[in-house]
């Protein structure tokens, strides 16, 4: 009877340390299962990170350029008009200068001939 209760209980340890070597394996599955889930979350949450800042860079970079673009054409529009503006004024002192050297001719041009004039009357006109 000794030798069946000690085969008794050598099959029944037998039988908990297989059911412990199931338990354990089943329960390292689940962790590498756990770990495996884990480590893919994370490398999606690292490539969507890593995909959220490319595009974001992208999308500064773009509007970047299309502010350059617009700077560009405000200092072109700018530089347009003040050139127009130069020209005008230009023109205007042209106009002004010429206008005043034609004044001032026919201001000394009336003032020979009323010289002349005057002259002719004091020294008396020869062609009479």
């Amino acid at each position: 009877m000794a030798e069946e209760s000690s085969a008794a209980f050598l099959d029944r340890v037998k039988e908990l340390l297989t059911q412990n070597e199931a338990r354990m394996k089943t329960v390292q599955e689940q962790i590498a299962s756990q770990w495996d889930t884990q480590h893919k979350a994370i490398a999606d949450l690292v490539e969507g990170q890593w995909n959220a800042q490319q595009k974001a860079i992208s999308d500064l970079i773009e509007q970047g350029q299309d502010q350059t673009a617009k700077i560009a054409d405000l200092w072109e529009s700018r530089r347009k008009a003040i050139a127009d503006q130069v020209e005008q004024q230009w023109n205007a002192q042209q106009k002004s200068i010429s206008d005043l050297i034609e004044t001032q001719r026919n201001a000394q041009k009336k003032a020979i001939e009323d010289v002349h004039s005057a002259l002719g009357g004091v020294l008396g006109d020869k062609s009479e």
